[in-house]
């Protein structure tokens, strides 16, 4: 009868103003937020009124407030935008009921990503270690972190722990609100193969079937050394340094002659290995 008397009424303009149209005032206010907000993007906040027993998502006039106003900010339809990282209280009132819930804003600035190993099938398992970060540096724990492989096939992922599963290239997205950053990633398998001395031990040869693979040789100081392919002459390798790495197609069987790390330093003739991987590659 009220609201029938409103719209005969040149007064009802302001009765509506005052919510006299609307109705009793509302038993219970519910405000919804996100758990988080991962960005400065605008977000809606959802209200719910019970009347009667009965409740529905409140469209009449609302009274938004937040506080501290340095973290986000709120419009009069319940638009809240966060300004910066941190916590605030959300506060709404519908005809003088209120609820307010807590506004947790997480912007992530900086994705901070240990480094990556060497991805081998011989190995196990890597715990990957990736904090997300405010644009000052301070840790963002409650953010959550994806990790995706672009191929799920070379390499497995669960939660930050990833599995290599087969020799391969891809590439790796990692991932917290709305920073990510991608990373590629070799997978590779070590190959154990005796290693035979050749030219009274200077040298030592390692027989491998046709693939394709790499010869690193780490040095403790910087010295000059060697590798040839048996079946593949075309990718023989001679450099100066600590770190030597070569690597070769092999169409059939085939080989590496590596110089020997022992001898290369100190004149041992003894056959070791030590300082000598091989392996399967991409």
């Amino acid at each position: 009868m009220l609201a029938a008397r409103c719209l005969r009424s040149w007064s009802c303009a302001s009765l509506l103003l005052a919510g006299a149209c609307q109705g009793p005032p509302p038993e219970q206010v519910r405000l919804e937020l996100p758990e988080l907000v991962l960005s400065t993007d605008p977000v809606r906040a959802t209200v719910h009124a019970r009347r009667a027993g009965a409740s529905s998502v409140v469209h009449e006039k609302m009274q938004f407030t937040v506080a501290p106003e340095q973290v986000a900010r709120i419009t009069p339809d319940g638009t809240v935008t966060c300004l910066k990282s941190g916590d605030a209280k959300v506060t709404v009132t519908v005809q003088g009921v209120n609820d307010d819930e807590a506004l947790r804003c997480r912007i992530v600035e900086l994705l901070e990503v240990g480094e990556l190993p060497l991805f081998d099938l011989a190995k196990p398992p890597v715990l990957l270690a990736v904090r997300a970060k405010t644009k000052a540096g301070a840790d963002l724990d409650d953010v959550p972190i994806t990790l995706r492989a672009e191929s799920p096939r070379v390499l497995g992922v669960s939660g930050t722990t990833l599995t290599p599963l087969v020799v391969g290239a891809t590439e790796l997205t990692v991932q917290a609100g709305s920073k990510a950053q991608k990373f590629p990633v070799r997978v590779v398998r070590t190959v154990t193969s005796e290693a035979l001395p050749l030219e009274g031990g200077r040298r030592i040869f390692y027989s491998l079937p046709a693939g394709k693979y790499e010869v690193e040789v780490n040095l403790p100081v910087e010295k000059e050394l060697a590798v040839e392919w048996r079946g593949a002459p075309y990718c023989s390798y001679k450099g100066h340094g600590k770190a030597h790495r070569s690597s070769c197609v092999l169409q059939g069987k085939g080989g590496a002659v590596v110089d020997s790390p022992a001898y290369v330093m100190t004149g041992d003739t003894t056959v070791t290995g030590a300082g000598v991987a091989i392996r399967e590659v991409p």
